[in-house]
């Protein structure tokens, strides 16, 4: 028992020291006019993404210009996950004496108010043309795939399988495929259909469906065989962000996009508000972008 009280008055020790530095970090970034934030959790990248578009939201009401990283509580020194494939288009230098706030939820920061209720698509699309640049050679990468594979009209479909079924209704493959159907009947223009997906599964499903257009996937580093989120399976994190990142821009180049409840295929429609959208199911919670687009699509799907 006094081991455990030990531990238990280390790490609470350790909380307050923390929240003491970052107020300190906040309090001196503050004055050169910058937010720099260190989103270190377990989290998929769609959600750090949410809570990178709050952060922007809180300083662009308080003339602030935000930095971030994106890292996990085993990620070793150096590493970050935003800047490997994006920048924040400013020029405040990343010198060595910026510091980062480093939280593991978006609660920790203390901001004024709940941004994930004021934010909206035309807002969110405000912030991410201001602040976000997509890095070189992803960019590259996403036009070297469509230039390959991209021809007339694609359809974009991401199907979030694993542990979504926590946050959505699941969705059987078959209502897929004859959702596709569907779409195809109804624009029959529509030369091909590319897939992003987490599951293996449904990828091989996915080969044998009798549609009249061939269907386009990247050869991702690793998809799901048992229902386990990719971003807790123990493979390269960097190579299953950079999938998910390139996944997420391909589906924003296609003419519309078919989906499931998941943030990061929400954001290829952040990225490109003018594709036309259906919506296969809808999250449990309330949340952002989401909320914006159940009421903003082509049709409904059929079940």
């Amino acid at each position: 028992m006094r081991a455990l009280e030990s531990i238990k008055n280390i790490m609470t020790k350790s909380n307050i020291a923390r929240k003491i530095s970052n107020k300190c970090i906040a309090k001196f970034n503050r004055r050169r006019g910058v937010m720099a934030v260190e989103i270190n959790s377990n989290h998929g990248f769609g959600a750090k993404l949410e809570w990178a578009l709050e952060i922007m939201a809180f300083c662009e009401e308080n003339s602030l210009t935000p930095q971030f990283k994106f890292t996990y509580p085993d990620s070793k020194k150096g590493e970050d996950y935003f800047g490997s494939f994006f920048r924040i288009n400013t020029n405040v230098s990343k010198s060595n004496s910026l510091g980062y706030i480093k939280i593991g939820s978006i609660g920790e920061l203390g901001l004024n108010k709940n941004y994930d209720e004021v934010l909206d698509v035309k807002l969110a699309c405000h912030l991410i043309n201001k602040y976000l640049v997509v890095k070189d050679d992803v960019k590259r990468e996403v036009d070297d795939f469509c230039s390959k594979h991209f021809s007339k009209r694609v359809l974009g479909l991401h199907y979030r399988g694993t542990d979504k079924v926590s946050e959505a209704l699941a969705v059987s493959y078959e209502r897929v495929e004859r959702n596709i159907n569907f779409y195809l009947e109804k624009f029959p223009e529509t030369d091909s259909v590319f897939i992003s997906s987490d599951d293996e599964n449904f990828i091989t499903y996915a080969k044998n469906w009798s549609i009249k257009c061939p269907i386009i996937y990247r050869n991702d580093s690793f998809r799901s065989m048992d229902n386990e989120a990719i971003h807790f399976s123990g493979q390269n994190k960097s190579d299953i962000n950079r999938d998910a990142i390139i996944n997420c821009l391909i589906l924003s180049r296609c003419d519309a996009l078919m989906k499931m409840a998941s943030i990061l295929s929400a954001w290829s429609k952040l990225f490109n508000p003018n594709s036309p959208l259906i919506m296969l199911n809808e999250p449990f919670n309330n949340w952002f972008p989401e909320r914006e687009f159940v009421n903003n699509v082509l049709y409904q799907p059929i079940q």
